[in-house]
C-alpha cells in the first residue's frame, strides 16, 4: 500500500505542475517526483520564462553547467552522471541515436532501446540532473560523400536501400513521406518521456547542417514542423531547440519562433581563435546575443571538432584552456557552460581516456556562481588591455569577471606568476561605491576583497597578483 499511496502522489504533483506551466505560458521541469517509490530525489523547479536569457532554478535565474555523457552500455553512464553530480552540474545532453543506437525499422520506436534511456533517465534523476534528448543526430543522415567522418547513413533504417522511404538523406528536411515517419517516431518518444519531470527541454536535431544535402529553407521546415509536433505532444510545453555543427548560424532558423533557445558547437580550431576555446566562447555567445536577442546554448565544445592522436585536447597542458572555457561560459552571457565534448565521454570512442581528468573541472566555476543570481545579467564592457583576455557580466547591483593572463593561451598555455594589472569596467546603474571580492580560480573560493569607488561611470580594479587566471564578483554598495 505504501509504493501505491507514493504513486498516487507523484501523479497528483505532475498533474499539478502541469496545470500551473498550461496556465502561465512556462516551459516547466517540477520537482523529481521520484521515479522510485522510495529513496526519490528532490530536484529544483527548473523554468524557462518567455523573454528572459537563462533558466530559473527555484525562480532564481541561473547559470548552469552540465555535459555530453555517452556510451553503448548503460552502465557507462553511471560514472559520468555521478560525476556530473559531484561537480555541482545540473544537466545533461544525451544523443539517443549515439551509443545506444536503436535497431527498429523506420518510425518504429525500438523498445528495448527506450527501455535502456528509461534506466538512464532514472540515473540521471537520482543524480538530480535534467537531460536536454536529442532526437536526430547528423550522422545518421550524412552519406560521406564530402569526406564527413562518421557518417552511418548506410546503417540508417529510414534508408531506401534497407527498405525505408528516403533515398537520399535530405528527405527528412523536405516534405516527405520520410519526414512524416521520422515525426511520429518523434511523437511517440516526447509522449513517452514527458511525464518525466527531468527533461529540461527537447532538442530536434543535432548539427542540420551536416546532413547531406541540407539547406537553410529545407531545415527551418523540418524545425518548425518537428516544434509543433513536440508542443502538441508535451504538456508541460518545455523549450525547444536545434543546432549547427560549430559556430555556424542560419539567420532564419536563429530567429524562428520554433527555436526557444539559440544552439551553438565552439571549437576551438576555428582558424582565427589558435586553439583559444575560452576566446571562441566569448566571442560566438555574444555575437548570437546581439543579433538575436535570443538566450544562447552551448550545446557541446572542445579545443577540437575532430579527435585524434595530434589534436590539440592530447597537448600535455590542454587541461588549462579547457579550465579557462569553463571559466569564460560563465561570463559570456551563455545559459550553459562545460559541455565538453571528447573530454565528457566519447574519448572512449577512441579509447583513450580524457573524461577522468576532467571528471570535476567544472567544480570551481560551479562553488563560483552557487547562488548568484542572473536576472538582468547582460555583458559588461570592459576596457582593452594587451595583458588580459576575459570578459564581465552582471546588473546595476553585482557584476562578476573572469580575466586570464593573454600570453597563457594555445598551445602551450604557460602559467606564470601576473601582478600589477588593472580592468577598466564600465559599471551599469549609478552606485558609487562597489566592493570587489576576488576568487582563485583553482577552487571558486573567495580570497580577498577591495574597495571601488566609481569614477566618470568606470571603476578601475587593481588585481591582486595571480597565476593563470583570476575570478571576482563586485557588490554595489
Amino acid at each position: 500500500m505504501k509504493s501505491g499511496r507514493n504513486y498516487e502522489r507523484r501523479m497528483s504533483r505532475r498533474k499539478f505542475f502541469a496545470d500551473v506551466a498550461l496556465t502561465a505560458g512556462l516551459a516547466v521541469i517540477p520537482p523529481a517526483t521520484g521515479l522510485q517509490a522510495d529513496g526519490e530525489t528532490q530536484q529544483p523547479m527548473i523554468v524557462l520564462k518567455p523573454g528572459e536569457f537563462y533558466f530559473r532554478v527555484d525562480g532564481k535565474p541561473s547559470f548552469l553547467l552540465g555535459r555530453n555523457p555517452t556510451g553503448w552500455q548503460v552502465e557507462q553512464f553511471e560514472p559520468l552522471l555521478k560525476w556530473a553530480a559531484e561537480s555541482g552540474e545540473r544537466i545533461v545532453r544525451i544523443h539517443l541515436t549515439n551509443g545506444i543506437a536503436p535497431s527498429a525499422p523506420a518510425g518504429e520506436v525500438d523498445e528495448s532501446w527506450a527501455l535502456k534511456w528509461d534506466r538512464v533517465f532514472d540515473m540521471a534523476a537520482q543524480n538530480a540532473l535534467h537531460v536536454l534528448p536529442v532526437s536526430g543526430v547528423w550522422a545518421d543522415w550524412n552519406d560521406g560523400s564530402k569526406g564527413e567522418p562518421w557518417h552511418r547513413w548506410d546503417k540508417n533504417p529510414f534508408n531506401a536501400a534497407l527498405g525505408g522511404p528516403a533515398r537520399q538523406p535530405v528527405e527528412l528536411l523536405r516534405n516527405s513521406p520520410c519526414r512524416q515517419l521520422w515525426l511520429q517516431w518523434l511523437r511517440k518518444l516526447v509522449a513517452r518521456w514527458q511525464v518525466r519531470p527531468n527533461i529540461l527541454g527537447w532538442e530536434i536535431f543535432s548539427e542540420l547542417n551536416l546532413v547531406t544535402g541540407s539547406s537553410e529553407g529545407d531545415a527551418l521546415g523540418f524545425v518548425n514542423e518537428a516544434a509543433q509536433v513536440i508542443h502538441s505532444t508535451d504538456n508541460l510545453r518545455r523549450p525547444v531547440t536545434a543546432s549547427l555543427s560549430g559556430i555556424e548560424d542560419w539567420p532564419r532558423l536563429s530567429r524562428s519562433s520554433a527555436i526557444d533557445f539559440i544552439h551553438i558547437h565552439p571549437y576551438a580550431d576555428v582558424p582565427r581563435f589558435h586553439g583559444n576555446l575560452d576566446a571562441t566562447i566569448l566571442e560566438s555567445v555574444r555575437e548570437r546575443l546581439t543579433q538575436y536577442h535570443k538566450p544562447v546554448f552551448i550545446g557541446e565544445c572542445g579545443l577540437c571538432s575532430r579527435f585524434g592522436p595530434d589534436s590539440l585536447a592530447m597537448s600535455p597542458r590542454a587541461d588549462v584552456g579547457i579550465r579557462h572555457a569553463i571559466w569564460a561560459s560563465a561570463v559570456s552571457g551563455a545559459m550553459n557552460g562545460r559541455m565538453l565534448w571528447w573530454e565528457d565521454g566519447y574519448d572512449q570512442y577512441s579509447r583513450v581516456d580524457l573524461r577522468t581528468k576532467y571528471k570535476d573541472a567544472s567544480a570551481p566555476v560551479a562553488r563560483f556562481v552557487r547562488g548568484v543570481d542572473f536576472t538582468g545579467f547582460k555583458p559588461v564592457t570592459v576596457g582593452e588591455s594587451a595583458d588580459l583576455k576575459g570578459a564581465a557580466l552582471g546588473n546595476e547591483r553585482m557584476i562578476i569577471g573572469w580575466f586570464r593572463d593573454a600570453d597563457c593561451a594555445a598551445p602551450d598555455w604557460p602559467v606564470r606568476h601576473t601582478e600589477n594589472r588593472t580592468i577598466k569596467l564600465a559599471v551599469p546603474g549609478a552606485a558609487p561605491n562597489w566592493s570587489t571580492e576576488f576568487c582563485e580560480t583553482g577552487s571558486g573560493e573567495a580570497s580577498g576583497r577591495l574597495a571601488c569607488r566609481r569614477r566618470d561611470r568606470e571603476v578601475v580594479i587593481s588585481l591582486p597578483s595571480f597565476e593563470g587566471s583570476i575570478a571576482f564578483k563586485m557588490f554595489a554598495g
